[in-house]
């Protein structure tokens, strides 16, 4: 399970994140984005093989106020999906399949419309098999164990989408089956296979996969709706979606639970080519070629796209009550990885603060009063949105403020290279000339830069 959008808005943001020194506060940032007394978030750094920052916030359990610890174990969702495509990658090293194989070798009785679909359609999503989260007849069920075998059964009955290599389209169910052939090519169930092949060897001691229920141990899982957002329910008591699934529907696709560490140790084995060959590891991170030969985000159980214009690998997870972000930077040797056990916030925007600041990616802020006048004296003004809407910047008590009409004023941070933030964000916008003109254009780390805001 997975949102494959990671949502980071200019206006979005809880925390001021200190850039003035030297040192950075990652500890700042995490307390900004996270309220101590509710379900939280960890997160851990490391560059170039040196660990930077591990840190964590908010509680395991609303009931005992337990706090959570950077070593506690989380689930991942979709991030499952690397594993899985590295498992099937390493079964092809070793020859107990071909990645041109097809469905219908490893599971013959699947629904005939998949059957000659090719294991790398279905590891890069360019299959054309449907999502099965959003079928009704799946979610009335789901909240009851099932095998593996009973799974495929009632998820595989929906028609394709598209022919194979049209287009790029995410699928769980795509990886459920892959699970599936993990089982029948190696003769052992898909947890057994992940636990010898890659956890023990690496040493990933808190690192399983779900087999059934929803637990992975002390860390609960909770949700909350966008009317009550500060109302925190067990995921399983929902009251917008059915919320209560059973791991065992999840599988090959979402259910594996990991701490920051090993994330750490299964990056770097990854990259390093110790636990599938450098070969395998350079198809995982090629995007993806449709028929036509046009390129997708994908490789083979991640994404693969720009971040703030550097390269990066990475992968998004939610299941029920937990989310997971884990990206790597390759030509910075940048690794990061956060967690939260709140499946309605995702851990981006502050792993993308404390990115940027490693990084040194955002503008930094200006502490000098005499040039924050000045810049004032530019900035000051009301400016047209996209969408119509006006924003009037103030400047009031060597304060600077912006303002909808309607709306609160806010304060905005002064920052280097005539830009602007809010508080609690490194995505900043900044003030440019276009055509005689005044604009203010956002950047945002995430999605890069933005349509403008024209002066009035």
């Amino acid at each position: 399970m997975v949102i494959k959008k990671l949502f980071v808005s200019l206006y979005f943001g809880v925390c001021v994140c200190s850039a003035t020194t030297q040192k950075i506060d990652f500890d700042e940032i995490l307390q900004c984005h996270n309220n101590a007394k509710a379900p939280g978030m960890a997160v851990r750094l490391e560059q170039s093989g040196k660990h930077i920052y591990s840190g964590a916030i908010g509680v395991a359990n609303i009931e005992t106020m337990k706090a959570l610890h950077v070593d506690d174990i989380f689930q991942i969702g979709s991030v499952t999906k690397t594993f899985t495509a590295a498992a099937i990658l390493k079964l092809s090293e070793k020859n107990k399949l071909s990645l041109q194989d097809t469905l219908g070798k490893f599971i013959p009785d699947i629904n005939p419309e998949y059957k000659y679909l090719t294991i790398d359609r279905v590891l890069s999503h360019t299959s054309g098999l449907p999502d099965y989260l959003g079928d009704p007849a799946v979610s009335k069920i789901y909240d009851k164990y099932a095998s593996i075998d009973q799974v495929i059964q009632s998820i595989s009955k929906q028609p394709l989408n598209s022919k194979p290599g049209k287009k790029y389209s995410y699928s769980n169910l795509g990886y459920v089956l892959l699970g599936k052939i993990i089982e029948v090519s190696s003769g052992v169930p898909y947890d057994q296979f992940m636990l010898n092949t890659f956890f023990k060897p690496l040493n990933m001691a808190n690192t399983f996969v779900i087999t059934a229920g929803t637990s992975a141990g002390e860390v609960n899982g909770y949700t909350s709706s966008r009317n009550e957002p500060q109302k925190y329910l067990p995921a399983a008591e929902s009251t917008q979606r059915q919320w209560n699934v059973d791991r065992s529907w999840i599988y090959s696709a979402g259910a594996i639970a990991s701490t920051l560490a090993d994330m750490s140790l299964w990056q770097n084995a990854l990259k390093s080519g110790n636990i599938i060959s450098k070969e395998s590891y350079k198809l995982m991170t090629t995007s993806a070629k449709l028929n036509n030969k046009e390129s997708i985000n994908y490789g083979y159980g991640l994404d693969i796209y720009p971040i703030t214009g550097l390269d990066s690998v990475s992968h998004q997870g939610q299941v029920p009550g937990f989310f997971a972000w884990h990206v790597y930077f390759p030509n910075e040797g940048l690794t990061a990885t956060a967690f939260t056990n709140i499946d309605s916030k995702h851990p981006g925007p502050a792993l993308l603060d404390m990115i940027a600041l490693q990084l040194n990616l955002s503008p930094k802020p200006v502490l000098d009063r005499e040039k924050i006048k000045h810049m004032a004296a530019r900035l000051v003004g009301s400016y047209r949105s996209p969408d119509a809407k006006i924003l009037n910047i103030l400047f009031e008590d060597d304060t600077l403020y912006s303002q909808y009409k309607g709306e609160n004023k806010r304060k905005l941070i002064a920052r280097e290279n005539n830009s602007y933030s809010y508080q609690c964000t490194e995505n900043y916008f900044q003030l440019r000339e276009n055509n005689g003109k005044n604009e203010i254009v956002p950047v945002y780390l995430y999605q890069g830069e933005q349509e403008a805001l024209i002066k009035l």
